[in-house]
């Protein structure tokens, strides 16, 4: 299962759990950025936060919660729980597995070259 939600400033960002790897993709003006780190499977959906400076995100799982922070065009494991006085959270909808993955299509292969002449 994925989860999507807009942040402010129009960024859409993906969460996805892919067996062991939680893979958070973020978008913005047609600019794609995706990245993944192994947590474990989820026990439950993911939390999201829409902080002063950017989002954070907060995995659920069998050893406990892994935060992520998403700023400024960066994303960040986080060792501990970050202050979230202020932060206003986020609902996440349900969304199909892959959704904000590269829709480039794979290129069609080249054809072969002639021979070269003789010399």
């Amino acid at each position: 299962m994925a989860y999507q939600a807009k942040l402010k400033g129009g960024q859409t960002v993906v969460l996805e759990n892919q067996g062991d790897q939680t893979v958070i993709r973020v978008s913005s003006g047609g600019q794609r950025q995706s990245s993944s780190a192994t947590t474990g499977a989820w026990k439950e959906s993911p939390t999201l936060f829409q902080t002063d400076d950017g989002a954070v995100v907060e995995v659920h799982t069998g050893d406990g919660s892994v935060y992520f922070q998403l700023g400024q065009g960066q994303l960040h494991s986080l060792d501990q729980a970050p202050p979230l006085e202020g932060a206003r959270h986020l609902e996440l909808e349900d969304v199909a597995d892959g959704t904000g993955q590269s829709e480039m299509k794979p290129m069609t292969p080249m054809k072969p070259l002639k021979p070269m002449q003789p010399m």
